[in-house]
């Protein structure tokens, strides 16, 4: 199977590195939500979040605690917006982070559904999360 993260990994794809160790890369974004949207990726192939040995997951939060440092820093940003996505949500199969500089009225936005959550879920969910975790999972 062809990744293109694999690629860039393994120099057989150009990006734009900006920082990578014995467990991360992290280049700049080829198709940016704004100036200096910045992808982490473990160099060893994941494709889930859950899946990421816990070495590359380590790394992967420290280096975008300093990414977002040095973005801040260098582009004056009024926030900075960290996030991934799982399953058929993500649009390339190696998990990733993204890291994107954030303005007033730069137009990214998500749209938040008017959900209504009653008592007895938030109950039994809580329960069923609170058993399934200390199971050690």
């Amino acid at each position: 199977m062809s990744c293109i993260f694999c690629e860039i990994v393994d120099k057989k794809a150009d990006a734009y590195t900006i920082y990578e160790d014995n467990y991360v890369c992290c280049f700049l974004d080829k198709y940016p939500i704004n100036k200096g949207h910045i992808l982490v990726i473990p160099k060893k192939h994941y494709q889930e979040f859950t899946d990421v040995d816990q070495n590359s997951l380590i790394q992967v939060i420290l280096i975008s605690q300093k990414i977002t440092k040095a973005l801040e820093n260098i582009l004056k940003t009024d926030g900075i917006t960290i996030m991934q996505n799982n399953g058929i949500f993500k649009d390339v199969d190696h998990y990733h982070m993204h890291i994107i500089p954030r303005y007033i009225n730069d137009g990214f936005s998500w749209v938040e559904p008017d959900v209504k959550v009653l008592e007895d879920d938030f109950v039994s969910l809580s329960k069923s999360l609170e058993q399934f975790l200390a199971r050690g999972y």
